[in-house]
């Protein structure tokens, strides 16, 4: 009996001690095949773009390739979704923005726990959005905006409920007794090509998604979502200069992981993150539309996403937007 007591209490030891040995080991080890980096939005969305650029040079840093994949749907929630039924080892991950953190409060039947089942690795950067109209459009200011609003009801594109887009249309039009209405996309490409053909009246996109359509003449910005004017755009003014008080909208955009992945890890994919971010090269793109690189460590990202979590939540109900 104590010859098979002392084995049982040896193999609980062993159990112990071999525990984070084995996460150690493992770590060592990783990663030893390609890795996934989903995307909730499409091709040409600020997510989209943001993911490939530190895509490539991250798979130089670990040693594998990182290969972007498109899973688009419900505001990242497919991707989110898609993620967390894989593995839980480190080889699927998501590039995630705003809307990640307003859909606990928008989705009553989320197919996962926000605060539980998910871990920040790291934060990437951080952008302003830019109002745009379609180039071909008499509208020239926000004024005339509030002044055809008096005429029809306007509408608007986003990618999608509780995206950036559709955060910073809403607090214009309450701050500007504004009659929109929402007309959402599948990311935020396709809505900015939408204000471009006339579809909808305006939009609020990230100046990377914008670019392109902008250089083309296709679309006319009218303000920045930040409180003071961006490289990218330096003659475009501020919503603040514009007289909407008190405004200020950041997206940030970051890499989760399942929280069952093995911190040492989650730890490993963050140093070569923020190793990559270091990169000369890397840095220019990320920032050449006046985003700002921040990069941080799985807990100052946890931290940040749990706390804006709680500050979506309030935003969502002073806003009163319903999930549609």
């Amino acid at each position: 009996m104590l010859k098979q007591t002392l084995g049982v209490m040896l193999a609980g030891l062993s159990l112990t001690f071999g525990g984070p040995a084995a996460a150690a080991d493992a770590a060592a080890d990783f990663p030893s095949r390609p890795l996934r980096l989903l995307v909730g939005s499409p091709p040409g969305a600020s997510t989209d773009t943001y993911a490939r650029i530190i895509a490539e040079p991250l798979g130089k840093v670990l040693g594998q390739n990182v290969v972007v994949e498109n899973r688009t749907g419900a505001s990242g929630i497919v991707a989110t979704s898609a993620m967390l039924n894989s593995a839980a080892d480190g080889y699927t991950l998501q590039f995630v923005y705003t809307s990640y953190t307003l859909a606990p409060s928008l989705y009553k039947d989320l197919p996962y726990d926000a605060n539980k089942d998910v871990a920040g690795v790291s934060m990437v950067v951080t952008s302003p959005l830019t109002l745009v109209v379609g180039a071909s459009s008499s509208l020239s200011s926000i004024d005339d905006l509030v002044k055809l609003s008096r005429k029809r009801s306007l509408n608007y594109g986003s990618a999608g409920v509780g995206s950036g887009g559709h955060l910073t249309a809403e607090m214009l039009r309450l701050a500007a007794g504004m009659p929109a209405v929402h007309v959402p996309y599948r990311g935020a490409a396709p809505a900015a090509a939408a204000v471009a053909a006339g579809d909808v009246d305006f939009a609020f996109v990230a100046q990377v998604t914008a670019r392109e359509l902008m250089q083309a003449g296709k679309l006319r910005p009218l303000a920045v979502t930040s409180t003071q004017r961006t490289p990218m755009l330096p003659d475009v003014p501020t919503m603040q200069e514009l007289g909407v008080k008190d405004y200020e909208f950041f997206n940030w955009f970051g890499v989760v992981a399942s929280a069952k992945t093995p911190p040492a890890i989650l730890d490993k994919i963050s140093r070569g993150i923020a190793q990559v971010l270091k990169n000369p090269d890397v840095r220019a793109r990320l920032t050449s539309d006046g985003s700002e690189v921040v990069g941080n460590t799985p807990a100052e990202f946890n931290r940040f996403l749990l706390a804006d979590i709680r500050k979506s939540g309030e935003l969502v109900r002073q806003i009163g937007i319903k999930q549609e």
